[in-house]
């Protein structure tokens, strides 16, 4: 697409499923995975004379993330029922919120590639039930009801998006944001945060184009991808006189372009009225002032916050506020004394290799604060060296044992008195005559070779730094 021609605007409609034990009207589980249709009741497959009752907990945790959005809340709410037929939707209805959503006219702030922060509007969020999930194999279609009446919030932005990648960054700091809050994991490859995108395009300056929306996006990816793929689509319409439809589009990741699904429907064609099993929900001065003291830092002025006060690159700030229980480690370990930049390179490097092998999480795995600090002080201090310490961590995480134990029985305490070190010195430059002559002459290549031999001898015990001094200071007495 041309950028001197068009430009794109883009808006999107998350959906994120809400983390609370029981689902939005009724007392079944809320659980991903479990045997088909093992979670539901009469109410779950749309039974007539069954009554909805609101979870408090889904509530709470909608407006808790309305509050983060820096959306306003709306005093007095309602359900309504959204009519439309669908064989995942038993009741032919969908309880959800439009006219008085719990949240509107918000904003989140995102850091985008190029290192600028983009401020995206949120126009509102609304409360409402999932429907069941299809599942087709060959010519048979069958339902599992599980997913109904799970809690689902959708968050609708404004159309403030020019690019796919301003997209992507935003997802990315979405799902941060909502796995911080602890409402949502937000896995999309499970179905646990889904994303529609609305993208139109039009000459520059003309304003918004009409839109067309794209269904079927289970990654952050795939929705870069599906807004790039309809633009091109759009702008090659639009070039050859052709009017954009307003339609539903899938995107067929096999074939990386989006298809078309169905017209695109208006509010009005769904009928919205309130549901009158739901009496309306007052928002107090009390329930915002607990959800207040629910918030938590958000990752971007974390990510900021740990640049300003630790010093610390943004690659590696970025890194430890992806998720919140790594920045918190970090921040407990550097408030037990730890070095802010030593433990970020910990952190960054070998502790997240040894977990991810593992399949550990940093809070709950066998590296406490206590050890993962005696394990640096020991490195610090020259007790063992880095290669050493590496052995030590990887002993801790897969057998639970604390890092003086393992120093000790192991007998790696690192060796750097000279009266030790010297025969072993002398050992390796007598045998390695070559490689004396050529640092005599002034070629230093082989000095690391020579204090790797010495390493080696000693059991990798020997202080590299002690070493170097020695072996130059030998060779120059020579």
């Amino acid at each position: 697409m041309d950028k001197t021609i068009f430009e794109t605007f883009i808006g999107l409609e998350i959906h994120i499923q809400l983390t609370t034990k029981t689902k939005i009207f009724c007392g079944c589980k809320n659980s991903f995975g479990d045997p088909p249709n093992t979670n539901i009741c009469l109410g779950c497959i749309g039974y007539p004379g069954v009554l909805p009752v609101l979870n408090k907990e889904a509530v709470k945790k909608a407006c808790l993330l309305c509050l983060a959005m820096n959306c306003k809340l709306n005093e007095k709410t309602f359900f309504e029922r959204k009519n439309y037929f669908y064989p995942d939707l038993p009741n032919n209805y969908q309880l959800t919120q439009f006219e008085l959503p719990f949240g509107v006219e918000g904003y989140v702030d995102t850091a985008l590639p190029d290192g600028s922060i983009k401020r995206v509007r949120i126009h509102e969020a609304h409360l409402e039930e999932d429907a069941g999930k299809l599942m087709h194999e060959q010519n048979i279609s069958m339902c599992d009801f599980n997913r109904a009446g799970t809690p689902l919030l959708e968050v609708v932005t404004k159309p403030d998006f020019k690019t796919g990648e301003e997209v992507e960054a935003f997802l990315l700091n979405f799902r941060r944001i909502i796995r911080y809050l602890g409402v949502s994991d937000g896995n999309m490859e499970e179905g646990s945060m889904r994303c529609d995108a609305n993208v139109s395009i039009n000459y520059i300056g003309k304003g918004l184009g009409r839109k067309v929306e794209i269904k079927n996006l289970n990654s952050s990816r795939h929705v870069r991808l599906a807004i790039h793929h309809e633009e091109q689509r759009q702008a090659k319409l639009i070039k050859a006189g052709e009017t954009i439809v307003q339609e539903t589009r899938l995107w067929n990741d096999d074939k990386k372009r989006t298809e078309s699904m169905r017209s695109k429907e208006d509010a009005n064609d769904y009928r919205y009225f309130p549901d009158t099993d739901i009496p309306p929900y007052i928002i107090t001065k009390e329930f915002v002032s607990e959800l207040n003291s629910m918030l938590v830092e958000l990752p971007l002025t974390r990510r900021n916050r740990f640049i300003s006060e630790y010093n610390l690159l943004l690659d590696s700030a970025e890194f430890l506020t992806e998720e919140k229980d790594k920045a918190d480690y970090f921040e407990k370990a550097c408030k037990e004394g730890a070095d802010p930049q030593n433990a970020a390179a910990w952190i960054k490097g070998d502790v997240t290799k040894v977990l991810n092998r593992e399949k550990m999480e940093i809070l709950s795995s066998p590296l406490s604060i206590e050890r993962f600090i005696t394990l640096l002080d020991f490195v610090g201090k020259g007790k063992i060296n880095g290669q050493t310490a590496k052995k030590v961590l990887d002993i801790i995480i897969t057998e639970n044992k604390n890092p003086e134990d393992i120093v000790r029985e192991n007998d790696w305490e690192q060796v750097d008195d000279s009266g030790s070190l010297m025969p072993v010195v002398e050992k390796v430059l007598a045998e390695n005559s070559t490689a004396v002559n050529q640092i005599k002459s002034g070629d230093m290549k082989p000095v690391g070779f020579l204090i790797g031999q010495v390493m080696k001898l000693s059991g990798g015990k020997a202080d590299p730094k002690k070493v170097k001094d020695l072996v130059m200071e030998r060779i120059s007495a020579l």
